[in-house]
């Protein structure tokens, strides 16, 4: 063979008697392992063939005694029936065995029925069957083992979220049989199933092991009103999941869950302790994302440019949406614009000498920047863009980085007219996760969950309501659907049809589960998969929780794949008291449950809510959390029942373990009340115009109508705080100003006049930007043009 032909030809790492002795070694114990799973999958048979010839079956044409012969022999002559340990028979039960072989031995009749049981509890004892009731062997489902860098999986051996049926009578071995679900590249999985079929528990079950054991962050997107996706804090209650748990050899555990709700009118006064109020910073969004906020899906550089620059200059000075809002309603107008640059050119002495270039051109006005900034400034006002600067402003980066809890958006207090508003919530919301991912491929893998994806995504648009904002959303999921996998994000998402998706969203998802499926449904799927009569027979056939996976091109099935073990949407009972039970508190779900005349002797019980004792005569409310006596150790006296008494009794009665802090605590938000008016305003008023035109702050614009001397010395004070750098006390202050200490004591907390303005820290004051900005505004000009 030529020099060249042999490069291409294949070799052995080892000499070549080690490598013909590895080989053959291989061989032989594949052979060897063949033999025992034929032998296996025979003795399963006759263990089902004798159990027919027992009870009459016509179908079983060998006698009882028969095959009870022969399957005695091939348990007789087990290799494995003479050794002890865990797996083996239990020395009763060889005893037995023996007793039986004997008499076999010397030719003395059985009776059937025991010699049956006997050797049942012998296949069992050496593993050829786990139970009698159900022969058949299940080869685990699970997720795809990841080794490398930025993937790893953290779990020794995955946890399996499914199991694959295998034939008593089939010989073949499990792992060969067993279902691996890829997501190295982060392949998008879509659900297909009918209502209350197990398609949001799917999803969610292989989200938990993505979170738990394969390094993703998660993030429970979408709800439809029904408090569904904050029951993944809480373990699962649903008595079929949990039975279906306990086939699994699993258990009921919930996600150590954030549940994220944006922090605007309606959030209730007290919610359980892991709900989150949020708002999203200025600093955080980007020319593209406040033109998607508008409802802008095409534009223009010139556009993104103008809004680019308005929000540089304002975070470079207050960081005000206000001023945000005022720039872009400026760079609105028509202005001319002139772009400078530098030249280097070479000089007759040699030296480099530079030229300084400009050019003037006409910006024509942009209805968009206007509608961007109408836009924005309704949602400060509603409460969902703040300054940089706010405490409650989300850090997608830092939950994204936060593996330990699972991150739920929950716009389901949103008030009435404000319906519209989640699904640009939810936009804001895929497109921070995927521009902290394009920034940092350092952060974990993300893996979204959407429940009823075409909710969000529809095929068809006419069929929903706020179409325009479902279609600025729909581009968005169809953006992550293709560039999604490439950032590492991997996106669940379910549905009742699959035609019902937008088709570029439902294309790009290449694992599909069909689970139980309606006759439509399995026509509709048949002309894309080409299904076999066997396939589509047990498509037909499947039970809640069973069904087919399609991967690679491959077909797997039937597979039972495990719920979820955390809790999911249940409409007959109210989330928050299944919030309250998952804690180990007692809550009474209905009016007619006979609570006096089974408590109604109690000396006291606690309120939960407010954290007393209540010992008169008044019983709990509906939905209220409390406890009783007998939940307290030794019997407590009502004096005596502190917080950690509480505590200790709530973890006593829990069922399974909670990950969340459930406890209700306030939010701060459920008395606040926010006015918007809609105000048609004369275009000869100058004092909005003056506002915007010197970019002054909406805390401070109120001293526009203060009187004058209280208004120098407002910014006489900011001032004087700029220019000393160690003022200590207020005296210090009042030394360099007008007023006396006791007045400017008053000032420092008011909100319209110098709250906000003036801050301490590590012992002297300081400016905030606000107060930056008023210390730096030419007042006497601002006044001449009120004038």
């Amino acid at each position: 063979m030529s020099s060249d032909h042999h490069l291409h030809q294949p070799s052995d790492n080892t000499e070549t008697r080690i490598a013909v002795r590895n080989k053959l070694s291989q061989r032989i114990e594949q052979q060897r392992r063949k033999e025992t799973l034929n032998t296996e999958a025979h003795v399963r048979e006759l263990i089902r063939e004798v159990e027919g010839a027992i009870v009459g079956d016509d179908e079983t044409e060998r006698r009882a005694e028969e095959l009870l012969e022969e399957l005695h022999l091939y348990l007789w002559h087990d290799p494995n029936r003479t050794e002890t340990g865990e797996e083996t028979p239990s020395p009763d039960v060889l005893y037995r065995f023996k007793q039986i072989h004997r008499r076999f031995t010397n030719g003395h009749d059985i009776e059937a029925s025991t010699w049956f049981e006997t050797l049942v509890a012998v296949a069992k004892g050496l593993g050829y069957v786990e139970a009698f009731t159900d022969l058949t062997q299940y080869a685990p489902v699970r997720l795809e083992t990841l080794d490398g860098q930025g993937q790893t999986t953290t779990a020794d051996a995955p946890t399996p979220i499914g199991r694959r049926r295998i034939g008593a009578d089939d010989a073949a071995d499990l792992e060969d049989r067993a279902v691996e679900i890829t997501h190295s590249s982060c392949d998008h999985v879509l659900t297909v199933a009918l209502p209350r079929s197990g398609k949001d528990s799917t999803i969610t079950s292989i989200g938990m092991n993505l979170w738990s054991e394969h390094n993703y962050s998660y993030f429970s997107i979408l709800d439809d009103g029904r408090m569904e996706t904050p029951m993944i804090s809480i373990p699962n209650d649903e008595g079929v999941i949990r039975r279906n748990l306990e086939r699994m050899g699993q258990e009921p555990e919930s996600f150590d869950a954030e549940v994220f709700v944006p922090a605007m009118d309606g959030i209730p006064s007290k919610l359980p302790a892991n709900f989150k109020p949020f708002t999203i910073g200025i600093d955080d969004l980007t020319p593209h994302l406040i033109l998607r906020l508008a409802g802008i899906t095409k534009s223009d550089a010139n556009t993104e440019q103008r809004i680019k620059q308005a929000l540089d200059k304002t975070l470079e000075r207050t960081g005000e949406v206000t001023e945000l809002v005022s720039r872009l309603q400026v760079y609105a107008e028509e202005m001319d614009a002139t772009i400078e640059w530098t030249e280097k050119r070479d000089s007759p002495t040699g030296e480099g000498a530079v030229e300084t270039k400009s050019v003037q051109y006409h910006m024509e006005a942009e209805d968009a920047l206007n509608k961007a900034a109408q836009r924005l400034a309704h949602l400060a006002g509603e409460g969902l863009i703040a300054s940089p600067s706010a405490e409650t402003n989300i850090d997608m980066a830092s939950v994204i980085a936060n593996q330990e809890q699972a991150a739920v958006l929950c716009c389901n207090f949103l008030t009435q007219g404000q319906e519209a508003l989640k699904y640009t919530i939810m936009d804001l919301w895929l497109r921070l996760i995927y521009k902290a991912r394009d920034q940092n491929s350092r952060l974990p893998r993300v893996c979204l969950e959407i429940r009823e994806l075409k909710n969000i995504a529809p095929s068809k648009l006419a069929d929903v309501r706020y179409k325009e904002t479902i279609k600025t959303l729909r581009q968005t999921i169809f953006f992550i659907s293709t560039q999604g996998g490439s950032r590492r994000i991997l996106m669940l998402g379910s549905t009742q049809k699959l035609n019902d998706v937008y088709k570029p969203v439902r294309s790009n998802m290449a694992t599909k589960i069909l689970l139980r499926l309606g006759e439509e449904e399995i026509e509709t799927l048949d002309r894309s998969y080409n299904f076999s009569d066997e396939q589509t027979r047990q498509l037909s056939e499947f039970d809640i929780g069973q069904g087919m996976i399609l991967a690679g091109g491959e077909a797997y099935w039937p597979i039972e794949f495990r719920g979820a073990p955390c809790g999911l949407g249940l409409g007959d009972r109210h989330w928050l008291d299944r919030y309250g039970l998952a804690w180990g508190a007692r809550v009474r779900e209905t009016d007619y449950d006979g609570w006096r005349s089974k408590h109604g002797d109690c000396a006291y019980w606690v309120d939960l809510a407010e954290n007393t004792v209540v010992t008169d005569d008044s019983i709990p409310e509906v939905g209220t959390w409390h406890l009783l006596p007998q939940d307290f150790d030794a019997d407590l006296k009502p004096e005596a029942i502190d917080q950690a008494a509480i505590d200790a009794a709530l973890e006593r009665r829990r069922e399974y373990p909670v990950k969340s802090d459930l406890s209700l605590e306030p939010t701060g938000f459920g008395d606040r009340q926010r006015d918007l008016s809609l105000q048609q305003q004369d275009r000869d008023t100058t004092l909005s115009e003056v506002v915007e035109r010197h970019n002054i702050p909406e805390a401070v614009a109120p001293w526009l109508s203060k009187k004058a001397p209280t208004r120098e010395q407002l910014v006489e004070t900011c001032r004087v705080v700029a220019d000393h750098d160690d003022l200590a006390r207020q005296e210090e202050i009042a030394e360099h100003i007008e007023w006396s200490r006791s007045n400017l004591a008053t000032h420092l907390r008011k909100s319209e006049s110098l709250e906000k303005c003036v801050t301490k820290s590590d012992g002297t004051y300081e400016l905030t930007p606000v107060g930056k900005r008023a210390a730096e505004i030419k007042w006497k000009v601002v006044m001449e043009e009120l004038k």
